[in-house]
């Protein structure tokens, strides 16, 4: 999904003199408080503990936390935050459990996983756990997540990619040969997640339980999906689904009322999911268990998604996964905790099952003022990691060219080969490259994937000149990518020339309405057919002209980035 300069739109909150002062103040106060938290979180993410959470393990009944605490500590205690709770806070109710080192300082706990709260039993697979002094309650460790989870199909295979060739928002019905005759690897799905439970019963309405409450599975939703992820299934491609929540500022739908962030501003497309009441996690929480149970099954009933797109392009969250007007590290910390709880509860289904950011081509300049950048997200996401316990979550980026409308990337000039660099398009890819196997980056030792998940190229019409230039700048990012091992696949969007992206024809094919050619072919098409196979040099040839080089060898970057 793409907005940058245009406004692009995808399918994929009389008194007293008093009253009225006080209601101007809100967000002054508001933003004060903003502030603040922000502060002490940088404060928490930069902090030197002087005890450590080791490892904690959620296992089929317990749960596992081993740790070590300095000599002297005194009186300690292991205390369980709830994921609603933000980063570097912790609950005024809290639990806690008294710690009985061993003589090295080293200590285990075994706790059980199910507990009361309030008149339910509920799950604490999300949960982190931190240590505190007995006497004063003063954090003495970094909160830290499960970093295992126990997996119902331990021996669930990861998906096999034939090449790196994938097509973004493909769906059934429409040209069922198309996977096949383009050598097609991996696809995406959009998918709206309120879409898939209820809050109270009905026809077509299928009751299931999540951390001891009661919701409701929309059949017909659920088995559209199905149908779906059956076949993507059935032609052997990886999916990613992409998770969206609906905006409600602009939805009163109960579910998205409940489920969407409440301080989402009318400006979002989506909005970022509530994590801030026990309420909305659980019921987010449930869509995203149902999801993750029912589309990770060894017998492959309804299909297959085997990773999570978590949300769209967060970077430029005030318009495509709105939570208000927040600073960046207020805002990734709602959003790592999103990450998080999809990673925790697919890993109980599919140990290969990983969560994505979704990033757009901003990247150490963020864009527009209320944006973040891509750069600057990621390194907090890795502060959160270092802080409270890494995660297996890879990057879903979408390296647009500079210009949307202007397929000659290869004029980028905000593009260069710096970790600085003001945007990263097909251009400069090997700065993503570089900067991903970084070991800072890297989960256990290996790299992280990244998938290009939404990245196409525009015909400003369907003259030979603009169908070349169209073609051009996907044979240079084809022939960049195909050399950087950092990047698993690249999800051409768009499959179908599509009248609601600003008068952009990014496809692959012509409108589906297109007069006298319905659907018709590009030359991009035959060019996306050829990847992989003997007949890529020669199908690509002729844009070598196009670009003004005499070998693609020209455009590979090869001096050290930094």
């Amino acid at each position: 999904m793409l907005t940058y300069s245009m406004p692009f739109h995808f399918p994929g909150h009389r008194a007293t003199t008093i009253i009225v002062g006080l209601v101007a103040l809100l967000p002054i106060l508001s933003s004060g408080a903003e502030e603040a938290l922000a502060a002490r979180m940088e404060a928490y993410l930069k902090q030197s503990f002087p005890a450590k959470i080791r490892e904690v393990e959620v296992k089929g009944t317990t749960i596992h936390v081993a740790g070590t605490l300095p000599a002297g500590s005194g009186e300690c205690g292991l205390v369980e935050i709830p994921i609603e709770t933000e980063a570097g806070e912790q609950p005024k109710d809290a639990d806690t459990t008294s710690i009985h080192p061993n003589g090295d300082g080293s200590f285990a706990i075994d706790l059980p996983r199910k507990k009361p709260r309030g008149e339910k039993n509920y799950d604490r697979l999300l949960s982190r756990w931190q240590i505190i002094g007995k006497a004063d309650g003063a954090p003495l460790s970094a909160a830290h997540y499960a970093d295992e989870v126990s997996c119902r199909s331990p021996q669930l295979p990861p998906a096999t990619l034939k090449s790196k060739k994938g097509l973004g928002g493909w769906g059934i019905g429409t040209l069922p040969d198309e996977i096949k005759e383009l050598g097609i690897s991996a696809v995406t799905v959009n998918v709206m997640v309120h879409s898939l439970v209820s809050l109270s019963p009905g026809d077509g309405k299928t009751a299931f339980e999540w951390r001891g409450r009661t919701y409701y599975a929309q059949d017909k939703a659920l088995e559209g999906f199905d149908n779906t992820f059956r076949e993507a299934e059935k032609q052997g491609v990886m999916v990613s689904a992409i998770l969206l929540i609906p905006n409600p500022a602009k939805d009163s739908n109960p579910v998205v009322k409940v489920m969407g962030h409440p301080d989402a501003t009318k400006e979002g497309t989506f909005a970022m999911p509530n994590l801030t009441t026990e309420e909305g996690v659980a019921l987010y929480g449930a869509a995203l268990n149902l999801m993750a149970e029912r589309w990770s099954r060894p017998d492959g009933k309804y299909g297959r998604v085997h990773h999570w797109i978590m949300h769209n392009e967060v970077d430029a969250g005030w318009e495509w996964t709105n939570a208000g007007d927040k600073p960046d590290i207020v805002y990734m910390d709602l959003y790592q905790r999103s990450m998080r709880m999809m990673d925790l509860i697919a890993r109980q289904y599919d140990p290969n099952s990983r969560p994505f950011i979704s990033l757009t081509q901003h990247w150490a300049n963020k864009g527009l003022a209320k944006w973040y950048g891509s750069k600057r997200l990621l390194e907090l996401l890795q502060g959160f990691g270092r802080t409270e316990g890494e995660f297996p979550w890879g990057l879903a980026y979408h390296p647009y060219p500079q210009d949307l409308t202007n397929p000659r990337t290869w004029e980028d000039g905000q593009a260069t080969f710096s970790f600085n660099t003001e945007k990263i398009t097909p251009k400069n890819l090997e700065v993503l490259d570089a900067y991903m196997k970084q070991p800072a980056l890297q989960y256990r030792g290996k790299m992280r994937p990244v998938h290009l998940t939404e990245n196409g190229f525009n015909s400003r019409d369907y003259s030979a000149e603009q169908l070349a230039c169209q073609a051009a700048g996907m044979a240079l990012a084809w022939k960049k990518m195909a050399a950087l091992s950092s990047i698993q696949v690249w999800d051409y969007h768009n499959w179908i020339d599509n009248r609601h992206e600003g008068g952009l024809k990014i496809g692959l094919r012509k409108f589906r309405d297109e007069q006298g050619d319905p659907l018709g072919k590009k030359p991009i098409w035959f060019l996306y057919q050829a990847f992989g196979t003997k007949e890529e040099d020669k199908v690509a040839e002729p844009y070598l002209k196009t670009i003004g080089i005499k070998s693609w060898g020209e455009i590979i970057h090869r001096e050290e980035i930094r």
